[in-house]
């Protein structure tokens, strides 16, 4: 099979989908590779390390080419001119919040794989550890946006214990991966942290894992919600509905009745986010506003910001996938693959994901 390896154009995407070593793999399989120039530089990996992995370095139109697409994000519109009919597209594309490039992908009969919903017995294995490093961003960047130079409280968020000033509070809504990364970050430097679940079975597991910390897990409900989202220096939103929108659950109101000065950071802005003050996506360049005078992050590709590291843990999930589309063709992998067939949104044109089909109001076929 041909493969196309290319450069995403959105801001600030730094990472590839394919690190040298998986591209061996590929070519000693039998399979053929198109590099796109420099589409590894920002990851750290050189134009030269992907031809001594046996690719061949080609210009923008020819990757585009290939039979099977590996890319980070979802095709931007600028990129729409270069999809051919029938491709396949794998990448962790956040479908619900990209309706045009949806039907784009109907138009032209292309499947596309969502890395993120590929789930393996109730766990997302390529979307963990990219929630991780979100999960722990978003307390350093719930730090950084607290200071006063950069419209914040003008408060130390680990505060100075020896001299009695406590650390701040962060709130954590949803009790995923995510969360659990945020928590570890948020304790490790002093915080006072809360984590807001649903269900139950997590809540006793997170109990057990943070049993004497300090840290509250408490049962997710409106009135919890409007009660610790006023005392949050940091609220940082984690809730993943997977293949689909979640509900803006935070609501303007509650925003409002934040401190002045203190941080969002919605890691759900990926598929339209929870936050209703959150009308738009921010990004890297950009990546804050004010609203209510609460600062607002909501950057849809977090990891994009540590590319090497989100590069690798993204190659190491996905080889085995690639390589089973690559060795046994579309149909025969996923007739051998559930965990692939899980994470399929469009196949030959055709929305598959219900999910997806009911975020974006478009038709969904049942995948034969």
């Amino acid at each position: 099979m041909i493969i196309g390896v290319v450069k995403d154009l959105k801001q600030g995407e730094e990472r590839v989908g394919m690190t040298p070593e998986n591209v061996k793999i590929l070519v000693e399989a039998g399979h053929q590779l198109f590099v796109e120039n420099k589409a590894g530089a920002g990851a750290g990996f050189s134009n030269e390390q992907y031809i001594e992995a046996g690719a061949e370095i080609v210009d923008r139109t020819k990757a585009w080419e290939a039979e099977l697409l590996v890319r980070v994000k979802e095709p931007l519109e600028e990129e729409y001119q270069y999809l051919k009919q029938g491709q396949i597209i794998w990448g962790f594309l956040h479908l619900p919040a990209n309706k045009a490039c949806v039907e784009k992908m109907m138009e032209m009969n292309i499947t596309a794989f969502s890395a993120e919903n590929i789930a393996a017995d109730g766990i997302f294995p390529l979307l963990k550890p990219l929630s991780a490093i979100a999960g722990r961003r978003a307390v350093n960047l719930g730090q950084y946006y607290l200071e006063k130079q950069h419209g914040g409280q003008g408060i130390l968020l680990p505060g100075i214990p020896d001299s009695g000033i406590e650390a701040g509070r962060v709130v954590i809504f949803g009790g995923g991966t995510a969360a659990e990364n945020a928590a570890d970050i948020a304790l490790s430097i002093g915080c006072s942290v809360v984590i807001l679940e649903l269900n139950d079975k997590r809540i006793q597991e997170l109990e057990a894992r943070y049993l004497g910390k300090n840290i509250q897990i408490i049962k997710s409900t409106t009135e919890a919600l409007e009660k610790h989202i006023k005392e949050a220096d940091v609220f940082i939103s984690t809730i993943l509905i997977p293949g689909a929108k979640p509900p803006k659950l935070v609501k303007e109101y509650m925003v409002k009745s934040m401190k002045p000065g203190s941080v969002i950071v919605d890691i759900a802005i990926d598929q339209g986010g929870t936050v209703e003050t959150i009308e738009h996506a921010t990004s890297h360049a950009n990546p804050v506003f004010v609203k209510h005078d609460v600062i607002h992050y909501a950057v849809p590709n977090m990891p994009g910001a540590t590319p090497r590291t989100s590069t690798l843990v993204m190659s190491k999930g996905n080889i085995e996938y690639l390589k089973l589309i690559a060795d046994k063709g579309l149909d025969e992998a996923l007739a051998a693959s559930l965990p692939l067939t899980s994470g399929m949104s469009v196949y030959k044109g055709q929305i598959v994901s219900l999910a997806l089909a009911e975020s974006i109001d478009l038709p969904h076929v049942e995948k034969k």
